[in-house]
């Protein structure tokens, strides 16, 4: 995946490979831009980021996850 990010100091991605047998695999994934220095700016993925993530699959899979 190519990622541009001009002008950042980092790009954190986190994602899920979804799959499901006689289904195609899915990717659910966010990605985090860290803008530069900033005391009070988060540089990566808090605990509340991932439980949104297994969220959204969650709900766009329409069924329990398992997460491995």
């Amino acid at each position: 995946m190519k990622v541009t990010a001009a002008g950042t100091k980092r790009v954190s991605m986190a994602a899920l490979i979804c799959t499901k047998p006689g289904r195609r695999a899915r990717l659910i994934y966010r990605i985090h831009v860290d803008r530069g220095p900033s005391r009070h700016r988060r540089k990566g993925f808090t605990e509340a980021d991932y439980a949104r993530l297994f969220d959204a699959a969650h709900q766009q899979l329409g069924g329990p996850i398992v997460i491995v």
